[in-house]
């Protein structure tokens, strides 16, 4: 197709702080523990991975404690049923082999402690990551590079993306998501910001960068969105609150059934 792309720089400032082996404290010590599922199932094998654990009192420390003993399945359109097995660590659940197809739903079910949570997460269509390099901005404290990344969002389709960022092979926090209500059908070029503006967070020659580059349904987009603009009290609410879990039974978290790329650089 000839068609003139647009390009686009989008610079949003929704980072996120949580990953899967974090535990999740978003109550005060009087609030009642609730369970923390955090699943996803990707297009890669090995990309099917369940931890389960519970929230913690505001005082306790952040060591991740999972939950034994659960039974986790993941069940395809067809209704095939895998059971996910518990690894060395307690409380996360892996199969070696199950992926999933995008443009296909898949069911979760967990039982643990006599209770029962299920959700279903649509696993969109690849979009291809095209490139990722080092871009450099000039900001109050001076130049400052910044990952960025390029894609071609598909013209008709609502879509969904969230960006990861590893420095050196060190998860950075600087998680991203956004939504193509701007750039439908054109070519996006994408600054992913760190989690912080510190010195320690700077791109410096010879750093190792690695993105992960995922495609969402709109149920765990509005999760990850939330979890910035709620969960850390932004948006008109000045105190904090749970993210919008997609899980029903009463539980904090997330599924997420998602394809995935990734793209590494070096910074020269």
């Amino acid at each position: 197709m000839n068609k003139l792309k647009s390009i686009i720089i989008l610079f949003p400032v929704l980072l996120f702080f949580a990953s899967c082996e974090e535990v999740i404290t978003l109550d005060l010590n009087t609030a009642a523990e609730k369970y923390v599922i955090e699943a996803n199932l990707t297009d890669k094998a090995n990309g099917a991975k369940v931890t389960i654990s519970k929230t913690k009192s505001f005082n306790s420390t952040n060591d991740f404690v999972g939950i034994t003993g659960a039974v986790v399945n993941i069940e395809d359109a067809q209704g095939n049923t895998t059971r996910l097995t518990e690894s060395s660590t307690k409380g996360i659940y892996t199969h070696p082999t199950l992926k999933g197809l995008p443009k296909s739903t898949y069911k979760l079910k967990i039982e643990v402690n006599g209770q029962t949570f299920t959700s279903n997460s649509t696993m969109p269509e690849v979009v291809e990551l095209e490139d990722v390099f080092p871009y450099e901005l000039s900001l109050f404290d001076g130049p400052r590079l910044f990952t960025h990344v390029r894609y071609t969002d598909p013209l008709g389709i609502k879509n969904f993306y969230r960006f990861i960022e590893y420095k050196n092979g060190v998860y950075t926090k600087s998680i991203m998501v956004t939504n193509d209500e701007f750039t439908d059908g054109k070519l996006v070029n994408q600054i992913v910001p760190p989690y912080e503006f510190t010195e320690e967070s700077k791109l410096k020659k010879g750093d190792k960068v690695k993105v992960e580059f995922l495609t969402l349904d709109e149920p765990v987009y509005k999760y990850w969105f939330s979890v910035e603009n709620g969960a850390q009290g932004g948006g008109d609410s000045a105190a904090p609150a749970n993210p919008v879990s997609n899980i029903k039974g009463g539980v904090l978290g997330y599924f997420s059934a998602h394809t995935i790329q990734s793209k590494e650089y070096t910074v020269k």
